[in-house]
């Protein structure tokens, strides 16, 4: 009998799904204990714990997603208050009108700061808030409308700078020297390759109860990743037919 480890293209596995197979891979391994196979699984097993941390930092990065949403929405809270003081301009009423004119000296003395860096957006956005608050502006703002719109602004910001900090403080505390999970996949997908190549050979020249069951496993693995894989496949090519429709 031919037995033999199959085919996997395992750098199409999603990065979740890559570190998943890896883990029980390396379980897989242990408990077999093959002699010829203990150089590999100690590299294995190394760059397994190295994908692990990589792997917890790329998560970590979702802060990014947060972070452009949040800023979206602060975007959106002063462009709101900006189109409160510019409708403003246009009020018979002519204490509104007059507000709206002091209101957007200050506006423009700030500029466009909402597209600037975050730092730089950040310490403008508070230094703005509280010129709204001031005793010179106070009563233009509640004139115009636009106190509620200051609060969601603050507020906004408040939210944005939570997340920006946490992103800010993980990436310090990150250990010098570590490696991108783009990289750490690459070497162990070539370890993963030896060991395949060592085990099918191990299969042909010093076939064993042992070797034929650590086959097996690994082959079971396998099976249910491809089945993962071809349904993904079915759902995407799905979703690009109805496109199309």
């Amino acid at each position: 009998m031919n037995n033999k480890v199959k085919g996997l293209k395992i750098q199409a596995l999603q990065n979740h799904e890559h570190f998943g197979f890896i883990s029980e891979l390396k379980l897989v391994l242990e408990q077999a204990n093959i002699d010829e196979l203990a150089k590999l699984l100690e590299q294995f097993s190394l760059l397994v714990e190295e994908e692990n941390r990589a792997f917890e930092r790329t998560a970590k990065s979702s802060h990014t997603k947060t972070l452009s949403m949040l800023d979206k929405e602060s975007g959106n809270y002063y462009r709101g208050l900006l189109a409160c003081v510019n409708s403003a301009k246009y009020s018979p009423v002519k204490e509104e009108k007059e507000a709206a004119d002091l209101l957007l000296i200050l506006i423009k003395s700030y500029g466009y700061f909402i597209s600037e860096s975050y730092e730089s957006q950040h310490s403008k956005t508070v230094n703005f808030i509280q010129d709204m608050r001031s005793e010179k502006y106070k009563k233009a703002s509640e004139l115009v409308g636009t106190v509620r719109w200051v609060d969601w602004f603050e507020k906004a910001n408040q939210n944005f700078m939570e997340v920006y900090r946490t992103r800010r403080d993980e990436k310090a505390s990150s250990k010098a020297g570590t490696r991108p999970l783009k990289s750490v996949r690459k070497e162990i997908d070539e370890v993963y390759r030896n060991i395949v190549n060592h085990l099918n050979a191990l299969n042909v020249l010093k076939p064993s109860n042992e070797i034929i069951q650590l086959t097996s496993r690994i082959n079971v693995l396998i099976d249910r990743l491809s089945a993962t894989m071809a349904s993904r496949s079915t759902r995407a090519k799905k979703k690009d037919d109805d496109t199309k429709k």
